[in-house]
């Protein structure tokens, strides 16, 4: 059995019946509209390590806190209340938030303790943190395409490389880089994390100047592993 046939058994046997639990929220198991083939297979596979391994606690409505997080995350994406039924899909990017955060567990020796889901600005999707530190050591974010995490890096590295540029007006991409730009900037996380579907993704050491301007410098995912005293045992 593939791991994506092993997440689609998962997917109809508890994670589509817990969010379906509120019959308040009016969402029901045949309204979903979600393509299993979307997940990719590396995807599908961390994300079940990490459900096996206790990153996620389920909160009741198909809602979980992710690792030490508090932040309620759900896997589902839907559209406006109205009359009726609502129909709901697969949404990726949370569960490739989860799958990211297995590898910082199991692969790179992060306790749970010191990773969470969202920044308490929601700059990021996953932040670790060093012991005793007010702030993240390593801010990742999670896009749902190869494409869209390279746009994001290379409008960071703008917005990096002159603080002087104003917050674009409108939202959208740029305005999303923009967001996460000055969140390094304010807390000066050493890495950051581009997390795309699949195993894919590019990982940076951020070099700050006086002048408010921050620099990436591209590095080896060995980066990511735990620095600190108390980091779980990798083999």
């Amino acid at each position: 059995m593939t791991a994506t046939d092993a997440f689609g058994r998962l997917l109809y046997s508890r994670l589509i019946p817990e969010f379906c639990s509120d019959p308040s929220e009016r969402f029901e198991p045949s309204l979903f509209r979600g393509k299993i083939s979307s997940l990719m297979e590396d995807d599908a596979r961390d994300f079940l390590r990490g459900w096996d391994g206790g990153i996620l606690s389920h909160q009741g409505r198909g809602r979980y806190f992710l690792a030490s997080g508090r932040i309620k995350e759900q896997f589902f994406w839907s559209g406006k209340r109205s009359f009726g039924s609502r129909s709901f899909t697969l949404w990726l990017e949370p569960i490739i938030t989860v799958a990211a955060m297995a590898r910082l567990h199991f692969d790179h020796g992060w306790p749970l303790s010191a990773i969470q889901s969202q920044s308490a600005d929601w700059a990021f999707d996953v932040v670790a943190h060093l012991p005793a530190a007010h702030h993240e050591h390593l801010a990742g974010e999670v896009k749902k395409s190869r494409n869209e995490v390279d746009d994001l890096i290379l409008l960071m590295m703008r917005y990096g490389a002159d603080p002087s540029l104003p917050l674009p007006e409108r939202t959208g991409k740029p305005r999303n880089a923009y967001k996460k730009s000055a969140a390094l900037r304010a807390r000066r996380a050493s890495i950051f994390w581009a997390i795309g579907p699949g195993g894919y993704g590019k990982v940076f050491r951020v070099f700050y100047q006086h002048d408010a301007s921050f620099e990436f410098v591209p590095v080896g995912a060995e980066v990511l592993r735990c620095p600190g005293l108390d980091c779980v045992p990798v083999d």
